[in-house]
């Protein structure tokens, strides 16, 4: 699956998302919804977080950052190299917002790298 058709899923899916944007391990933007500048943004919240969070844990393995104010969110899940940035609609629930963020970056190629059913040969008549 394309980060277009995972995002596209996921909007599908989740009433609680409002933008997302998905980021490629050196943080371009691979797909987001809104415009060029909006994705572009939320790739600048994801870096800052990050850095944030480093600072506050030095050396730790970054999973996931909850940012939360006035009853909106702002979700992070990395996952594989990739980062999910996400806002949510007033009251949303982290867990679940979490839990949509980690399977739509699992989606990503995820049809591609499953292991595809091997052929048997066929035994020959000439034995």
């Amino acid at each position: 699956m394309t980060p277009n058709e995972a995002l596209a899923e996921l909007l599908a899916l989740s009433a609680q998302v409002c933008d997302v944007a998905i980021l490629g391990e050196s943080g371009f933007v691979l797909a987001s919804t809104g415009t060029v500048e909006r994705g572009e943004q939320l790739a600048r919240i994801a870096a800052d977080l990050v850095a944030a969070a480093g600072d506050v844990r030095p050396g730790a393995e970054l999973s996931r950052v909850e940012v939360s104010g006035d009853g909106t969110g702002v979700f992070l899940v990395r996952d594989a190299g990739r980062i999910a940035i996400a806002t949510s609609a007033p009251d949303s629930i982290a867990g679940l917002m979490i839990y949509d963020l980690r399977t739509m970056l699992g989606r990503i190629d995820a049809e591609a790298a499953a292991p595809r059913p091997r052929r048997r040969k066929k035994e020959s008549d000439d034995a």
